[in-house]
């Protein structure tokens, strides 16, 4: 499996562990909402920290806005197709194995980018169905 197939099925994974957590928060108490709303936060905090990490390392611009990581995906597509039709007929296989690192890498820095989008959904999820949950108790009192 490739590196881009190993993160996709992870990506796959943590939305599937964010649906399954948001379902079970809807039987749960406040108390307990509470306390998976604040795990939910600490993981996402976690994730972030590491992105963050991350892009420092690789100089990349993880803190960039989701519009402007759209932009930059955007333009990553139109380069490569530009780079693909102009290299079409070239065989330099070093040329051909670095386009391919390039693309591996921004593959990789797209899919940690929904993966900490899928982290703050969840963070989401479960601070409504808390605050759900608090309107209820006070309607009730």
């Amino acid at each position: 499996m490739t590196e881009a197939a190993e993160h996709i099925t992870q990506l796959t994974d943590r939305a599937k562990h964010a649906q399954e957590q948001v379902q079970s928060a809807i039987t749960k108490n406040r108390e307990q909402l509470s306390a998976a709303v604040e795990q939910a936060q600490q993981e996402a905090e976690q994730r972030a920290e590491e992105l963050r990490r991350e892009a420092a390392e690789q100089k990349a611009a993880a803190a960039a806005s989701l519009d402007e990581a759209r932009n930059k995906w955007q333009e990553h597509v139109a380069t490569a197709k530009i780079r693909f039709q102009e290299r079409k007929d070239e065989h330099d296989v070093k040329r051909a194995e670095h386009n391919a690192e390039d693309a591996e890498d921004y593959a990789s820095f797209a899919i940690d980018y929904a993966a900490s989008a899928i982290l703050e959904a969840e963070s989401a999820s479960l601070e409504a169905l808390l605050a759900r949950a608090e309107a209820e108790a006070l309607a009730s009192r």
